[in-house]
């Protein structure tokens, strides 16, 4: 059984369901690749800062993201205590929903080619070389939406704050624009993938005090669209340039080792003639 999903030099990577042979960086992959010196700087001092802290928020996504999937397939609900907090409150935003398409899987059996024989699902673009795993797709007042859970120890925001000291929004704004991207990115992904047409997006943000729905229309996802495009070209150059790198790397090594393979034997010194005319052990 081929894996969906596995990683290439430590980079996630989906084959894709209708060309196995096929199979592209995710999303995230590429947003992390394209990221800033500065973001990627502080990422790194907050890990440094708060081990243990990147697990500990994937295990709360893991379980709300669950919670969730069990509240649209109509299963009970099993999410720990710890986690309540940032369940409390989501179930008000998914019952808005007339009908929902995917719930981390597709829900219309003529997507069953968008999950592997392993369980994982996702959508892909062969245009533009990537693939990508949607929360949500459903549907409000013949509306398609595209939905994403995030859960968070502060609120997102949608607007860049005015004032530089106010680190904690300008981290809400870049969180939002980020996620943005994403749902643009699978936009592309399952209009190519699944032949369904995406008309706007929803980010629904979970923190331990409050709730936070963010819609995007038509106009605003295509812009993110766009920023998505531009993500994609830059994670392709990145990859070239690393590419060009290697070569390189390697024809550097290849001389250096023809160099040595091209020392002869006259390069040494071997003559043992007249040893015994200036060893003084000589007898």
């Amino acid at each position: 059984m081929l894996a969906t999903r596995f990683e290439i030099n430590g980079e996630r990577h989906y084959r894709t369901g209708d060309k196995p042979d096929k199979a592209y960086p995710s999303v995230t992959t590429i947003l992390g690749k394209c990221a800033s010196e500065s973001s990627k700087k502080a990422l790194r001092n907050w890990i440094a800062k708060n081990p243990g802290g990147s697990a500990a928020a994937a295990a709360r996504g893991t379980a709300v993201h669950e919670a969730c999937e069990a509240y649209i397939r109509g299963k009970e609900i099993t999410i720990e205590e710890e986690y309540l907090p940032f369940w409390d409150g989501l179930s008000k935003h998914l019952d808005r929903y007339d009908e929902f398409l995917w719930s981390e899987m597709p829900l219309r059996p003529e997507w069953a080619y968008c999950t592997g024989d392993d369980g994982i699902s996702r959508v892909w673009s062969h245009k533009y070389q990537y693939c990508g795993c949607p929360d949500l797709i459903g549907v409000r007042n013949d509306t398609v939406i595209i939905g994403d859970f995030k859960t968070s120890n502060q609120p997102y925001s949608r607007y860049y704050p005015k004032g530089k000291d106010d680190r904690s929004r300008f981290t809400g704004w870049n969180k939002f624009n980020k996620c943005a991207m994403q749902l643009g990115a699978y936009s592309i992904a399952i209009e190519e993938s699944l032949g369904l047409v995406i008309d706007c997006a929803q980010i629904i943000v979970s923190t331990p005090e409050i709730d936070q729905s963010f819609i995007l229309n038509t106009a605003e996802l295509d812009k993110y669209k766009t920023k998505w495009l531009q993500k994609i070209r830059k994670y392709q150059e990145i990859k070239a340039e690393e590419e060009k790198a290697k070569h390189i790397l390697k024809e550097l090594k290849e001389e250096l080792e023809n160099s040595r393979d091209d020392l002869t034997s006259s390069d040494v010194s071997t003559d043992t003639s007249n040893k015994a005319d200036h060893c003084k052990a000589t007898v």
